[in-house]
């Protein structure tokens, strides 16, 4: 072969690996969603003459292209659900973060007012008629052709402190159907799952001395988990498995460990 030669079939060789790259590429991509964060906050007075007032805040991520249309709307809906509580399917992200603000102004103002008429030194103490209510739901993994999405809320509505609580959902991106534990895993597995997460308990801790505090230390998977490519991470909330100030506990056991207990 001519150097010449040589040369024209390397560039033609090389095209074709780009091409086939690309092609790769576009199919590998299909169920990767580009996705959007709308962010909302405010603060709404519980009257017009009090200090005590409403701290109100919304982030929430979601689909805005990658699976066809269907899905997308599916998957929206099923965040939207997650997040806000009992909306409409067909609702969208925007409408449904109007109404769940409305619900909770209208909802403090209600508890609240009443306890504002009854004692009037309340509104020298604002706090004591003050709430917060911060709402975040955002993507947290991908594994195969899984959507895994979290949903953190703190709530303080009166006393010592708030309340954090973390919510998952996994969703497949080629239907939008949620992917359950049942789904993820073959039957019969909490018991050897049990085992893996009870094992991996301790490093999960900031402190893994502090296994001394926990209320359970031999752990049950509970539905709540997330997917990466770390493996699969069962969250635990506050008061779940230890006390209010270990906060939430999270707790990974990697994919070769797994292997033998997933369906697929």
């Amino acid at each position: 072969m001519t150097p010449k030669r040589a040369y024209t079939a390397m560039n033609l060789f090389m095209a074709m690996m780009a091409a086939a790259f690309m092609l790769s590429a576009v199919s590998c991509s299909d169920y990767i969603p580009g996705t959007m964060t709308l962010k909302t906050s405010g603060t709404y007075r519980l009257s017009d003459d009090s200090e005590a007032e409403l701290d109100l805040k919304i982030n929430v991520e979601y689909l805005i292209s990658g699976p066809d249309k269907g899905v997308m709307d599916s998957i929206n809906g099923s965040i939207a659900s997650a997040m806000f509580g009992d909306v409409p399917a067909d609702i969208s992200i925007e409408d449904a973060v109007t109404e769940y603000k409305d619900k909770k102004v209208a909802e403090y103002r209600e508890v609240n007012l009443p306890l504002l008429v009854r004692d009037s030194t309340m509104d020298r103490h604002p706090a004591s008629a003050s709430w917060s209510d911060y709402t975040t739901g955002a993507v947290s993994g991908f594994y195969d052709d899984i959507l895994s999405y979290t949903v953190t809320k703190y709530t303080y509505t009166g006393g010592a402190h708030g309340t954090t609580s973390v919510k998952a959902l996994n969703l497949d991106m080629k239907t939008g159907a949620a992917v359950t534990e049942e789904e993820m895993f073959k039957a019969g597995y909490a018991d050897r799952l049990s085992g893996l997460l009870t094992g991996r308990l301790p490093e999960s801790l900031e402190n893994p001395a502090d296994t001394s505090m926990l209320f359970e230390k031999n752990i049950r998977p509970n539905g709540n988990f997330t997917v990466s490519d770390s493996g699969v991470t069962y969250i635990y909330n506050q008061y779940e498995i230890g006390p209010y100030v270990m906060g939430t506990i999270k707790v990974t056991v990697p994919w070769n460990e797994l292997e033998d207990l997933l369906r697929h």
